[in-house]
């Protein structure tokens, strides 16, 4: 039941987050604001008043690693807004490593802020303002010394509807860009190979890059690629192109399991097969992702293992050769203990697939299925298993069939006397998840009772401190919603001991 507490950072800088109007103050300043254009000139703009947050202690300065742990909490938390933002002024804050993993309300009246700061390493996911915008927003020194950007499920497109990437060829010094899940295509990639010479590491996973010949340009200097389900308009080319990259150390082709209904409208998708027979290939490999791949041949990929003694990942989710028993069996003469497996053979596959796939609903909602069957077999407390299932249920909430997964892998990993030998901290965690879950799919018969089942426990009502009445709230919605006997019995309970304790 251990569980280690946070430290005294982590807790002041949770503090300061929730308790903004308490540590700071909003003060009227006078600017002339502007903005970098693509030619590198800056347009100035007459002078405005704006409101800006201040610590009221006007001595307090704060180094990069709190600095960037506080926006990273604040983004995380939903805090981030153009007002909080204006506190990580360059006199009192520092920035480095930016991560702004929610930065859907950000405007560039806010993200001017970072034009102050000597950023080497920026992640802005999900922004609504355009790639474009963003790197108008940063200052010179960071403009040349940017080492990696991630802008995944943000956008290329302007005010016309035209895919422009031409701002990050402004960013020579780049080795790493992620830019997943957004409009780029080919001829991003055509400007990106050309323009950005220390280019190593490119994520175009799920973007429209229908061609990655491009890519033969940086064949010397490529180590990491990423491009889960890309979806090429000819395949043939796909193979040559990868084996010609001589000094990848992590390839990613793995594929969404789509299950379309008219086979010969799907994109074209190369045959990894093809790219397992050139055991010669790629000879510096470490990690290779082929999850969702249907003609791998288990006889060739353990030729290619074989061929490859420094691979230490293997992605076979939503693939059946991650049964064979070269992966599962330690008794097996193919069996390599070193050789991590991501897939749905058994736990140890299961729990690497949850570990590395959180993002992709399709993977983890396969692998708690899975899990769900391992479950009944537990005799103690896996809290280890329960801290993988959660992310995955907190990224996708619109996802009924992961969240109905979910929902009944926690309630057999919290079950009896199992709830007595997990932390307060992660019950915390599984009964807000659980309670999302039941505010999404109100009307849903099996997934309530999932959820009146976890929630029915001595342990977590009465030593959790959750939201009791949101929790009442949500029951009694279930109560008055099913005419169900052991629904409504579980119903009653929750709400009486939740009332004994108000």
């Amino acid at each position: 039941m251990y569980d280690s507490p946070n430290s005294l950072q982590e807790t002041c800088v949770d503090f300061i987050c929730k308790n903004l109007e308490a540590v700071c103050e909003t003060t009227t300043i006078t600017s002339q604001s502007s903005m970098q254009g693509f030619d590198g000139d800056y347009a100035s703009s007459p002078v405005e008043k704006a409101t800006k947050l201040v610590f009221r202690d006007s001595d307090t300065y704060i180094h990069s690693e709190i600095s960037e742990q506080l926006l990273t909490n604040l983004s995380e938390s939903g805090r981030l807004s153009d007002h909080t933002i204006t506190l990580f002024d360059p006199s009192t804050t520092r920035l480095r490593h930016v991560i702004l993993r929610n930065a859907s309300a950000l405007t560039t009246k806010g993200l001017r802020m970072l034009r102050g700061h000597k950023i080497s390493d920026l992640e802005a996911t999900g922004l609504k303002v355009t790639v474009n915008d963003l790197i108008g927003c940063l200052g010179e020194w960071t403009l040349q010394n940017l080492r990696s950007l991630n802008v995944a499920r943000s956008t290329f497109m302007d005010g016309s509807r035209y895919c422009v990437v031409v701002a990050l060829s402004k960013l020579r010094n780049l080795q790493c860009l992620n830019v997943s899940c957004t409009e780029f295509n080919r001829h991003g990639l055509e400007i990106v190979v050309e323009d950005l010479p220390h280019l190593e590491s490119l994520d175009i996973s799920c973007t429209r890059v229908d061609d990655i010949t491009p890519l033969r340009k940086c064949r010397d200097r490529l180590k990491l690629l990423t491009m889960y389900n890309l979806k090429v308009s000819c395949s043939d080319n796909v193979i040559p192109v990868l084996l010609d990259l001589h000094e990848l150390r992590l390839l990613d082709v793995s594929d969404e399991k789509d299950n379309h209904p008219f086979g010969m409208f799907t994109p074209a998708r190369s045959k990894v097969t093809d790219f397992l027979r050139a055991v010669d290939k790629v000879p510096h490999l470490t990690s290779l992702d082929i999850s969702g791949k249907e003609d791998i041949s288990s006889s060739e990929l353990r030729q290619f293992i074989h061929h490859h003694p420094q691979l230490k990942f293997l992605g076979l989710t939503h693939s059946e050769v991650c049964h064979d028993e070269g992966f599962t069996n330690p008794r097996h003469p193919d069996y390599r203990p070193t050789l991590l497996v991501a897939g749905t053979a058994n736990e140890s596959q299961i729990m690497e697939a949850l570990r590395r796939y959180a993002h992709r609903p399709l993977y983890v909602q396969k692998c708690l299925f899975t899990l769900f069957r391992l479950t009944p077999e537990f005799s103690h407390a896996r809290v280890d298993i329960i801290k993988l299932v959660l992310p995955g249920m907190q990224l996708h909430p619109q996802q009924f069939g992961l969240q109905m997964a979910a929902t009944a892998c926690l309630y057999n990993l919290t079950k009896g006397d199992l709830a007595q030998k997990i932390h307060p901290n992660i019950l915390l965690r599984v009964v807000d998840l659980t309670l999302t879950a039941m505010e999404t799919y109100p009307n849903h018969y099996q997934l309530q009772k999932n959820t009146l089942l976890t929630l029915c426990s001595d342990r977590i009502l009465q030593d959790v401190g959750f939201d009791k009445y949101r929790c009442a709230k949500l029951v009694m919605n279930c109560l008055c919603a099913f005419d169900d006997a052991s629904m409504n019995r579980m119903s009653v309970a929750i709400c009486s001991i939740l009332g004994k304790l108000s």
